[in-house]
């Protein structure tokens, strides 16, 4: 066993403090705070009050902690290289080698609350050594058609990609163990790492991932993008990798959803065929989405099904070119988050078009 490849102790510097998820610390300080008001308010003993604030004062710190780690990870994350471990898989011996992380454009999102899952994992020491990490060579994948991104989404040059591993299967785990890293927090190579030749990204991941028996619809839909190279797919993870949710990407580009019967056809990179009445319009979508943007609106409310309804309906009634031009003006009436959160359905959103075009 090469015992360089251990991970003692002391190679995590633990503050489980800043380990934890900084919107779950949050709501913790304001539930403990509202407990001091209503015990204040109560007139309760002052050795209750006092120590209701050092629990109040406990939690301030810890989250304090959880943003400044945050900040610090975000700031450094793929600057240093990074040590992986890895292991031949006709020997079993293992190797050290330095390199940056990559990911394939349009692999799985990274889920924030998974990474933070696995950042505590690593630091409290109980991280599974045992689990595999496979990547590729990122060069490689863009060799043959793939593009490549760092940890902070920039794409890479086959130049750039020569120094980083492409991450196919333990994506949160690897920026679990950058951001550790980043923070000066962990300081050993990241264990069990196989480098694998893989020519068909897409299918390889269906394959080891059991046709997706854990992801969910918009994991397939982003994958699907891999598997098929088809254009309304790549558009569509792209939407996702927004923030958008499954059924209202594919609504603003086909004017329809897919079922999860067609999503795993094209996950299987087969021909899908669309449901009825349904048209793939990438040009339209994006300017139903730029016009939105324009008038301010967040991704949050761009993504709710009923906008996108509720112009469609509008397209229905007074037509195409007139209900752009409803939607371009919508900027001019300064909408704010309140208003937006006003909209409750598809009439909603057509009122808001007809009172743009009287503007």
């Amino acid at each position: 066993m090469n015992t360089s490849v251990e991970m003692e102790n002391k190679s995590v510097k633990s503050n489980n403090a800043t380990m934890d998820n900084i919107e779950e610390l949050a709501k913790v300080l304001k539930q403990e705070k509202k407990e001091l008001q209503r015990l204040i308010k109560r007139c309760a003993d002052e050795t209750v009050i006092a120590a209701q604030q050092t629990v109040v004062d406990k939690a301030g710190i810890k989250l304090e902690q959880a943003q400044e780690f945050e900040k610090k990870s975000n700031e450094n994350i793929g600057n240093d290289f990074l040590t992986f471990s890895i292991v031949n898989e006709e020997t079993g011996q293992r190797t050290e080698q330095q390199k940056k992380i990559a990911f394939v454009k349009n692999n799985r999102p990274i889920n924030s609350k998974k990474v933070d899952g696995f950042i505590a994992l690593i630091a409290a020491n109980k991280y599974e050594k045992a689990f595999p990490i496979i990547v590729v060579e990122a060069a490689k994948l863009i060799e043959v058609g793939y593009t490549v991104t760092d940890i902070k989404g920039e794409e890479l040059t086959k130049e750039e990609a020569d120094n980083h591993f492409a991450i196919l299967d333990g994506q949160h785990r690897c920026t679990a163990f950058a951001k550790l890293t980043a923070t000066n927090k962990y300081t050993e190579a990241i264990p069990n790492v196989y480098i694998r030749k893989i020519d068909n990204v897409g299918e390889y991941l269906v394959d080891i991932n059991n046709v997706g028996s854990s992801w969910d619809k918009k994991d397939r839909l982003v994958v699907a993008s891999l598997t098929t190279q088809d254009e309304l797919f790549q558009n569509v993870a792209t939407l996702l990798n927004e923030g958008f949710n499954p059924s209202t990407a594919m609504l603003i580009y086909t004017g329809k959803s897919l079922s999860d019967s067609q999503v795993n056809k094209a996950l299987k990179g087969e021909d899908i065929t669309l449901p009825k009445g349904a048209k793939i319009d990438i040009e339209r979508g994006n300017r139903f989405i730029t016009l939105c943007k324009a008038a301010k609106m967040d991704i949050s409310f761009i993504t709710k099904r009923y906008f996108i309804k509720g112009f469609n309906k509008c397209v229905e009634r007074i037509g195409e070119e007139k209900a752009f031009m409803a939607l371009d003006k919508i900027k001019n009436l300064k909408l704010t988050d309140e208003k937006l959160r006003q909209i409750k359905d598809e009439a909603d959103f057509k009122i808001m078009l007809d009172d743009a075009l009287k503007a």
